[in-house]
């Protein structure tokens, strides 16, 4: 048992921003479902209400409800959804940058949830739990970012993400009909509207980030200059200090010359092998490259 700790202990710690949410999210759904089944009432302290009243008393729930899910099942596709378009993402961005897209893509849901149903009927206010609209940010991200990098898929062959992010957005659109139908209002367990929420705000940092602006830098600033503030070693102030380059969307130290950054010979490297994974696919790379990559990701 020792060891086991030990192991995931060190997998958490050497893993991506990915590894991270994974292992918080599946800690926090064992962890809440022995306290709720002893203390059923807890689980609404933790999700987002259905209006903007109660919301205003539970402010922490718009961080809160993204660590909860309703069942194995709910918990297990966000966390697939998260892994396969989160491993993408991190091809062409850093784990700040995907901390800040997840995170803001799950406030962003969560707002649009709690405006829609101010305009529903009482009966129709439901609370929200889950991921879900974190993980569609993070996917609607890389997809309007790279809609045409392919992934390999069982029976389907190689497929374009972004007609997966096309069928995903379409799940929620008929999901939000079904809800309506009949002039009713019924709410199906689903959080559609955060769900479409969390689409917009991927789809917005991808096209951003296309045109040259990273719209998670404020962000990350303010999470620097927490970090800094409450950070006791000199090491962890250092690293709050760090600031993204706007060209390569990676983070360098402050001082370091930008002309010897750019002719830096890895980062070139890196740049070409990135190019060729998104107009021919992974699979294509050679095992030098693949190497090099893989090195680079450490």
């Amino acid at each position: 048992m020792a060891k086991l700790a030990d192991d995931l202990k060190r997998l958490y710690n050497n893993g991506s921003i990915i590894t991270k949410l994974i292992f918080i999210n599946v800690a926090a759904y064992v962890v809440l479902y022995f306290l709720f089944l002893a203390f059923p009432n807890l689980e609404s302290y933790f999700s987002l209400p259905g209006t903007f009243k109660e919301f205003i008393f539970k402010p922490w729930t718009i961080v809160s409800y993204m660590f909860l899910h309703g069942g194995f099942w709910h918990l297990l596709m966000n966390m697939l959804w998260l892994f396969w378009f989160g491993q993408i993402f991190l091809l062409f961005f850093n784990n700040k940058q995907f901390l800040a897209v997840f995170l803001l893509g799950g406030f962003a849901g969560a707002l649009l949830h709690l405006g829609v149903n101010e305009l529903l009927p009482t009966e129709a206010r439901v609370g929200i739990i889950g991921a879900s609209a974190a993980v569609m940010s993070i996917v609607f991200a890389i997809s309007t970012f790279k809609p045409d990098y392919e992934i390999h898929l069982m029976f389907f062959g190689a497929v374009k993400i972004k007609y997966l992010a096309i069928i995903a957005i379409v799940i929620d659109i008929m999901g939000i009909a079904g809800e309506m139908k009949n002039g009713l209002v019924v709410s199906d367990g689903v959080a559609h509207f955060a769900h479409l929420g969390g689409a917009l705000y991927g789809i917005w940092f991808g096209y951003k980030v296309k045109n040259g602006k990273d719209i998670t830098r404020s962000f990350n600033n303010f999470l620097n200059n927490a970090v800094s503030f409450f950070g006791s070693s000199k090491a962890e102030k250092q690293r709050a200090k760090m600031k993204i380059d706007s060209k390569y969307n990676r983070f360098e130290k402050p001082g370091r010359d930008k002309k010897s950054f750019e002719k830096d010979a890895n980062q070139i490297e890196l740049d070409r092998i990135l190019d060729k994974i998104s107009k021919e696919g992974y699979h294509n790379l050679t095992k030098e490259e693949s190497e090099f990559l893989f090195k680079q990701k450490k």
